[in-house]
């Protein structure tokens, strides 16, 4: 296995991934990820979160234990994200493209299969289609970049480009639980899904200082009134490698048949309904999303 340029290395396993929490520098800036050690020729599998107040901890938890012993996992907070500062790196699918490879550099991976979601399966979508060689494979779970569609609309523009409402929003939030769990059920599905800890994780990320202000700004880049900046799909059939698209049967941000007619185009595309599943497949379903990344490890 490759030598890794760890800062420092946190030895507190409060959960599985607490007892694998590095913290590197990428691009000038302090990430925090997380990683496993694996066997030499055993594959590397990198793990990029969502979006709103998601992290690596919050998406990949649930999956963490059920991989550990399948491949060299790696996760991490998204730059202005969790525990990694903005730093220098714009908050656009191309800045985080760009820290995507700084990254994979920094962990010393030549390349590694790619697991995103939602925002993060943007990003590895954008990196597999301009750094090919980088890419072994792609894992994503409602990715953004393939939808032709705004959420909400024109009332999710005007939303978007209003300069208070993540601030207001967030502070509503973090005042009321049941505000918060509505919020939740609108991602996700199974009742079970939404636990005290989960709530209690969601309230310390919207409690940083920070929370949000990177999110935000992805957002007013990406969303135009005529629709999204970013609409990948008519590119897509020049990746190779093998590609799985997961979708929530209920997921109202990225529609299944869009995801559908996606993998239909790709060489290697396969598509993978998740019945009773909202956006955030991996917190509503982690086995199933956690067979698929099993399925592109190589044999």
């Amino acid at each position: 296995m490759p030598t890794w340029g760890e800062d420092e290395c946190v030895s507190q396993p409060a959960d599985p991934m607490d007892a694998d929490e590095i913290t590197l520098t990428v691009s000038g800036s302090p990430v925090r990820a997380y990683r496993t050690d694996a066997a030499l020729g055993e594959s590397a599998v990198v793990f990029l979160h969502g979006g709103g107040l998601d992290s690596a901890r919050l998406s990949w938890q649930p999956i963490w234990p059920l991989l550990r012993r399948s491949a060299t996992l790696i996760a991490a907070d998204l730059p202005g994200f969790g525990g990694s500062a903005l730093g220098q790196t714009p908050p656009t699918l191309g800045g985080y493209r760009d820290w995507l490879l700084a990254f994979l550099d920094a962990v010393q991976l030549p390349s590694a299969i790619l697991v995103g979601l939602s925002l993060g399966g943007g990003v590895a979508l954008r990196t597999a289609l301009d750094a090919p060689g980088r890419v072994a494979g792609l894992v994503l779970c409602a990715p953004y970049g393939i939808s032709q569609r705004t959420p909400g609309g024109r009332a999710g523009y005007l939303a978007v480009h209003a300069p208070a409402m993540t601030t207001s929003t967030n502070a509503l939030l973090r005042r009321s639980d049941p505000l918060l769990r509505r919020a939740l059920r609108s991602l996700l599905q199974q009742p079970e899904a939404i636990t005290a800890e989960l709530l209690r994780e969601v309230k310390t990320e919207l409690a940083r200082p920070e929370s949000g202000v990177a999110w935000a700004a992805f957002q007013r880049d990406e969303v135009r009134w005529a629709g999204p900046k970013t609409q990948l799909a008519a590119q897509l059939g020049r990746i190779t490698q093998p590609v799985v698209l997961l979708a929530g049967e209920h997921d109202r941000l990225v529609p299944a048949g869009e995801l559908r007619a996606t993998a239909a185009r790709l060489p290697h595309g396969r598509f993978v309904p998740v019945a009773g599943a909202g956006h955030w497949l991996v917190r509503d379903a982690p086995r199933t999303v956690a067979e698929a990344i099993l399925s592109v490890l190589p044999s």
